[in-house]
């Protein structure tokens, strides 16, 4: 079957089965750049979360000129000018999946509210306060005995998602002063601020 052919069918497939009230799809992306993900589709909702280039996204769905997608971070909207089609050695047929998916599914949830994505247990570390400057994210369960490098002393605000709990300690190993956070930090205080060098989550 040639693939205009097969991408014909499997758009008209994909917009019956969205206009039949199935709500749920997905595509896999990239982020072309460093880009903000938001907390709403535009630019005057709140900065969650950075993408950087090439990192890897799941689209779910797409509204205007924006794409809901998720990835080990606070999940959210990118604007999908940003976004490209993760590549599977077909260039042409890669980019027109994504373009199929992006224009259909975009036009049939123009007016539907996003639900709330499903609660993931992971935390998330930034190296400024109030959730700003350079980040990252573990699923609950993650350790790291030994930070080093550029994060090693430099955490100064924290996400606790989805029930999870994160001990931090002011030296390799766990050792030293240990403190457990099971809320959201915008700033770790005086004691752990700049100062965790190994963490744990459960």
């Amino acid at each position: 079957m040639k693939i205009s052919k097969f991408f014909a069918i499997a758009t008209t497939a994909i917009f019956t089965f969205i206009i039949s009230i199935t709500p749920i799809l997905a595509a896999p992306a990239v982020a072309k750049s460093a880009v903000n993900v938001r907390s709403g589709p535009g630019t005057n909702f709140a900065k969650i979360d950075v993408l950087y280039a090439g990192e890897e996204v799941t689209i779910t769905q797409c509204q205007g000129g924006w794409c809901y997608v998720k990835h080990p971070g606070p999940d959210g909207w990118v604007s999908k000018n940003y976004l490209a089609p993760k590549t599977s050695g077909n260039s042409s047929a890669d980019e027109a999946a994504l373009a199929a998916f992006m224009s259909v599914f975009g036009a049939v949830v123009k007016n539907i509210t996003t639900p709330p994505p499903a609660p993931t247990s992971k935390v998330c570390f930034y190296n400024g306060i109030n959730y700003t400057g350079a980040n990252f994210c573990v699923n609950a369960g993650s350790n790291n005995n030994k930070l080093v490098g550029f994060w090693n002393n430099r955490i100064s605000s924290l996400k606790v998602m989805g029930g999870a709990n994160v001990t931090l300690c002011q030296n390799w190993y766990y050792g030293g002063f240990c403190k457990t956070y099971s809320t959201n930090k915008p700033s770790l205080g005086i004691i752990m601020n700049n100062k965790a060098s190994s963490f744990q989550t459960f």
